[in-house]
């Protein structure tokens, strides 16, 4: 099935808390899109990507815009883990990119 053919859901508690560590470092990016923030798990072998849904209009037509923020940590089995916001073409949140240094699946989402 793809992408655009699955619903948009709430975050994860663990999902809410990542979306609002790197929030806080994008200085350029109204923290207020967090509240009723809809995403989607992308296909990425379980590092834990998400697709952000578009506060307003289609997310058909959405692009890569450009990096707002970035957070990295080490995963619970000691893997490096980068976490980047990335903003579509008119600076709205787009996706939370999460790439893990040897590509297994997320383990733990940190606290802070």
């Amino acid at each position: 099935m793809s992408a655009e053919f699955i619903p948009f859901r709430e975050p994860s508690g663990p999902e809410r808390r990542l979306l609002a560590i790197v929030a806080a470092l994008a200085t350029d990016v109204d923290p207020a899109w967090l509240e009723g923030v809809k995403v989607r798990t992308m296909n990425d072998g379980g590092m834990g990507s998400l697709e952000l849904a578009p506060l307003r209009g289609s997310a058909l037509k959405r692009g890569f815009g450009r990096k707002a923020a970035e957070y990295q940590f080490t995963d619970s089995d000691g893997v490096d883990v980068l976490v980047t916001l990335n903003l579509d073409a008119d600076g709205r949140p787009f996706e939370l990119d999460v790439w893990k240094t040897d590509f297994s699946p997320l383990a733990h989402i940190p606290m802070s």
